[in-house]
């Protein structure tokens, strides 16, 4: 059984981002197996549902987008629509305003009192201008998550933002030390500053990290230090995810399991346990 951390359905307003809409040849056909899955293709969701059955993923967590314009946009509307609709399948992690972070204070609110929102979404580097994890701007979010008791998932890796200095893991530490209370999901894995996020959650127990498509895609530089990272110090901290529809499900479980994961029992809290314990979904 899995838990996907990064899975965004073919769901209204996600369908308008740029990893559904490149040509022909899907994400990235440059590397293997990362054709654009068929229920992306069709924009199904009883496509998706069989795809995550056959793959053997309980659990889809989907993460709301309120950045620039320019990223597009998942709206929180729509992550609460989704999770009404198919409420034993999804759970969702609603969107801060990266650019007007106040104006989410009363999302947060909203966030605490739904059975299947266990956190909220931050991309800081994706803000006007852009911005690190530790900006001020944010600090009292983090301060109202900490206090109602809910995650914060930040990204902080990937292609986002003007330049990889924003997404630098050690701002994601400063606000773990700030907010020891507050437990924090570093979302794409810190990539491609990986041994900074491995040394970020080592020294904070309230980082987790979720490298999505940077640990599973073969031959991704850096991807196999999530695995030894795993195996030696953060089985309990390190959570799976497939930054679907990048690449079809299947794909991306059969090349976790050929991962050198010392054992099947980190394999198997890196797909199920630790989220499962994280995220509430244990009862």
């Amino acid at each position: 059984m899995i838990i996907d951390m990064r899975l965004r359905p073919p769901w209204k307003s996600i369908t308008t981002l740029a990893v559904y809409n490149f040509p022909p040849g899907g994400y990235a056909p440059e590397i293997k197996g990362a054709e654009r899955p068929r229920s992306a293709a069709e924009r199904s969701m009883d496509l998706l549902l069989q795809e995550m059955d056959e793959s053997g993923i309980r659990w889809g967590v989907v993460m709301g987008r309120l950045a620039d314009e320019q990223y597009g946009k998942i709206t929180n509307e729509d992550i609460y629509e989704l999770v009404e609709a198919y409420p034993n399948r999804f759970v969702g992690f609603p969107a801060v305003n990266s650019v007007r972070p106040r104006d989410s204070l009363d999302e947060l609110r909203q966030v605490a009192e739904h059975p299947k929102m266990p956190g909220i979404h931050l991309e800081p580097m994706g803000s006007a201008p852009a911005r690190a994890a530790d900006d001020r701007v944010y600090y009292p979010l983090y301060a109202e998550a900490e206090r109602l008791g809910i995650i914060a998932a930040i990204s902080g890796g990937g292609l986002m933002g003007p330049d990889y200095t924003y997404v630098n893991p050690i701002a994601i530490q400063r606000v773990a030390r700030d907010f020891p209370r507050l437990t924090l999901i570093m979302c794409h894995g810190g990539w491609p500053w990986v041994h900074q996020a491995i040394a970020v959650a080592y020294s904070c127990p309230n980082v987790y990290v979720s490298p999505d498509m940077y640990m599973i895609y073969p031959e991704m530089p850096g991807g196999l230090e999530y695995v030894r990272a795993a195996n030696l110090l953060l089985a309990d901290r390190i959570v799976y995810g497939t930054a679907y529809p990048t690449r079809p499900l299947p794909e991306s479980v059969n090349d976790f399991h050929k991962l050198p994961f010392r054992d099947d029992q980190i394999k198997h809290k890196v797909l199920y346990a630790t989220a499962a314990r994280l995220l509430g979904l244990e009862k």
